[in-house]
């Protein structure tokens, strides 16, 4: 959440674009629940450095929530979103996290722009990324090797 006095949202995301995390499926049906947990992270941020009280993202457990199989803490974070956590007073997000005007890109003072999910953009860049993609699964089998 923060490095250096610097606040950041950090996704590892694997590079097999094609695994069934990414899917809806009986197993997965809450597939983006790592995207919506660490943009609350940023909402909550901006609570707390607004001087709102608020439940921290990661004490689910405090006010009697549990991760569900198939849908994670999709309770939670709904919970979270509409300012339904009730512990004597609401502790989710308020009106502020919706209102108050977003971070702008001049805001930051070393801005890396990724391009990991961006499309190539013709035939070099296509078999450029099957290039890519079978250099990393090289390297993986590689690294399995090792570990035998």
């Amino acid at each position: 959440m923060e490095y250096n006095q610097i606040g950041f949202s950090n996704i590892r995301m694997p590079d097999d674009r094609d695994s069934r995390i990414y899917k809806y499926s009986i197993f997965n049906r809450f597939p983006e629940e790592v995207f919506v947990h660490e943009f609350l992270h940023t909402l909550e941020r901006n609570e707390k450095e607004n001087g709102n009280e608020i439940a921290s993202l990661h004490d689910y457990k405090l006010y009697g929530y549990e991760e569900e199989r198939y849908i994670g803490l999709k309770n939670w974070y709904k919970d979270y979103m509409q300012n339904t956590i009730e512990n004597g007073k609401n502790l989710g997000l308020t009106k502020f996290a919706y209102t108050s005007q977003p971070i702008h890109e001049n805001d930051f003072t070393n801005i890396t722009k990724l391009n990991n999910f961006d499309e190539p953009e013709n035939l070099i860049g296509e078999i450029g990324t099957i290039i890519d993609r079978i250099k990393i699964l090289i390297s993986s089998c590689i690294e399995k090797i090792k570990a035998i």
